[in-house]
């Protein structure tokens, strides 16, 4: 299958979802996201893939949304569209049969963190920074993400992580057990690949329940949890102070919120 925003590489039992919009940072927009939810379904169906890298092409793993994509835009109906593909994207990855082991390097900020976290393995290249700042830009983390990041690093961590929008180096990462590990960015495709082939030497049913059971185990409550996802992500595309908040995210001007 051919893509616009991603490629499929390699044959066998591992392949590469790779993000390929380098020009933007791998800026997700909703193409990336319609190709992404694609391709999982695809591997998905391939009996034969036993591990997946998720990487991204260029200087940075996923620089969260595409501003030029402007999520605020149209109706109430189709920011909660948009906020139910991600969704979507995030719980075929998350849902793969096959193990995932996520390679990241440079930006992974907003939407590209938490595809990250979507996957089972995180390895960093001493180049991540990780930035979850939604909030900070006067949205929600959505994407039914928040429980991700919490099963990561814990609640404390997870709101420090999500509230104050602060950024993080892979070791600050690898300190809070938001990746497994910390290599050279030279060393990043080699490492994930010796653990895909680590992976493929495993039993692959055991291997696929396992992930299963731990999935289910840990996620059980987390639709519950997330269900207003949606709802909230239409009412911030109409909300002033989330617009206060994204006009002046760069600027650092003062912000001064109203009642609303």
């Amino acid at each position: 299958m051919t893509y616009e925003t991603i490629r499929v590489d390699g044959s066998g039992p591992v392949r590469h979802l790779v993000l390929n919009r380098p020009q933007v940072h791998n800026a997700v927009n909703p193409m990336l996201v319609q190709e992404v939810h694609a391709a999982c379904l695809a591997l998905d169906a391939d009996n034969e893939v036993r591990a997946v890298i998720v990487r991204g092409e260029g200087k940075s793993f996923c620089s969260g949304a595409d501003l030029k994509a402007n999520p605020t835009s149209g109706s109430v109906a189709d920011r909660m569209y948009r906020s139910k593909a991600g969704a979507r994207m995030i719980d075929a990855l998350t849902n793969l049969r096959c193990i995932t082991i996520a390679a990241m390097h440079g930006y992974a900020i907003g939407g590209g963190s938490v595809l990250g976290a979507a996957c089972d393995f995180r390895i960093a290249g001493e180049s991540l920074s990780v930035t979850i700042n939604e909030v900070s830009i006067g949205f929600n983390l959505t994407w039914h993400t928040v429980p991700a990041v919490v099963q990561l690093v814990g609640p404390a961590r997870a709101k420090e992580m999500i509230i104050l929008g602060r950024t993080y180096d892979a070791r600050a990462l690898l300190d809070y057990g938001f990746v497994n590990q910390v290599v050279p960015d030279a060393l990043l495709l080699a490492t994930a690949e010796a653990l895909a082939a680590e992976v493929v030497n495993q039993p692959p049913i055991p291997a696929s329940l396992t992930k299963a059971s731990i999935n289910a185990y840990t996620k059980a409550m987390d639709r519950p949890i997330q269900h207003m996802d949606h709802l909230a992500a239409a009412f911030m595309g109409i909300s002033a102070n989330s617009k206060l908040a994204r006009d002046t995210y760069f600027n650092k001007s003062p912000r001064h919120y109203t009642d609303e």
